[in-house]
């Protein structure tokens, strides 16, 4: 079998890939198009969900075979979970960014909003919300993926490793916010170190820049053992000039193909094998998250809700613009129709909660 990555084709068992969902038809993520038709969806508590759980922007981790050089896959596994539940405090339209339980969320061009919410202007204090995405430890902020309004009760949450921890004192900070967890019973609290990604949780708001939680537990999304893997997100620390973290995951590319700078921030695509728990990369490719790109997401599907005069349709779910200036191949913008298969990139317009298209394929 040629190895994956290495210029080589050969579909590899035992992968997992981490990162915000980008595209449906099968599920995208990290570039890689995985079949998801028999796969198991579970929330980040273990529930079973249906497929239609999945939305764009969702962070997931993937556990199945992939070819990651064709960028095609079968996924047995997808698990996904958000980054913070609360209600918003404030809004900053100028800054693109708001604040929840007292940490700082930034909005990006590619930041998908449920359709319930046109867009940052649309949050008022007060709103609980779910958001995913990750950290950015340069900015200080949560890069939000997708921004979702939460209606059910159930606690607030927060998803951050740990800094300055105080064993003796029973706190530490989580993404800039100081938590105490002195009431959490010992038998039920993670063992806690530096970096070590945490969950906590409460029924109660932080007061005075303190939250008293009730609950602490492990949040790593993918304990890697052996395989293939390939992540996306943003690097939280750096070791070594060759050496860093991604979302709990130690990555090795001191070997690595890379492509733009290793900077504490930056977001990146890592591809490469398991070893002793540590990712050691084949290729790494670095970006701007503020980057914008025309063809950000993926869709593929059978059309639905077709408007002759808006222009506008649904891809397993999700509305499609495609009133604007649009690349048509194999085919012509005459043939949009109700059942019509057609795959579309494009990027996400928050005010109109749609994929604004830039280019539809007909799918014969």
């Amino acid at each position: 079998m040629a190895g994956v990555g290495t210029g080589g084709t050969g579909t590899v068992s035992s992968v997992v890939s981490m990162g915000p969902i980008s595209g449906f038809g099968s599920v995208i993520v990290a570039g890689v198009r995985y079949d998801d038709s028999h796969a198991v969806v579970t929330d980040e508590e273990g529930n079973v969900r249906g497929r239609d759980a999945l939305k764009l922007g969702m962070v997931t981790t993937i556990r199945g075979s992939a070819d990651f050089v064709a960028g095609s896959g079968v996924a047995e596994s997808i698990r996904y979970g958000s980054e913070l539940v609360g209600p918003v405090e404030s809004v900053d339209l100028a800054g693109s960014r708001f604040t929840v339980l007292g940490a700082s969320v930034s909005v990006k061009a590619s930041t998908v909003f449920d359709e319930r919410l046109s867009g940052l202007a649309a949050l008022k204090p007060g709103d609980v919300v779910e958001v995913y995405g990750g950290y950015n430890a340069a900015a200080g902020a949560y890069t939000a993926t997708r921004i979702e309004p939460r209606t059910q009760p159930g606690p607030y949450k927060l998803r951050g490793s740990v800094s300055d921890l105080d064993v003796v004192q029973r706190r530490f900070t989580l993404a800039g916010v100081l938590i105490h967890y002195a009431a959490v019973p010992a038998s039920e609290l993670v063992a806690l170190a530096e970096g070590v990604l945490v969950q906590v949780s409460a029924s109660r708001l932080p007061v005075g820049g303190v939250w008293q939680v009730e609950g602490v537990q492990p949040a790593q999304r993918a304990v890697l053992t052996r395989g293939e893997s390939k992540l996306e997100g943003s690097i939280s620390s750096l070791s070594a000039q060759t050496a860093f973290t991604v979302d709990g995951v130690h990555v090795d590319a001191s070997a690595a193909r890379i492509d733009g700078p290793l900077v504490v921030g930056l977001r990146v695509e890592v591809e490469g094998f398991v070893r002793n728990g540590v990712l050691v990369a084949r290729e790494v490719e670095s970006s701007d998250e503020d980057a914008s790109d025309d063809e950000a997401f993926d869709l593929s599907g059978v059309m639905q809700d077709f408007d002759p005069l808006t222009q506008r349709f649904r891809l397993r779910g999700q509305w499609i613009d495609a009133s604007g200036a649009v690349i048509f191949e194999d085919g012509s913008r005459a043939e949009l129709a109700n059942g019509r298969h057609v795959e579309v990139k494009g990027r996400f317009d928050s005010g109109s909660g749609a994929i604004v298209a830039a280019r539809i394929e007909f799918e014969h």
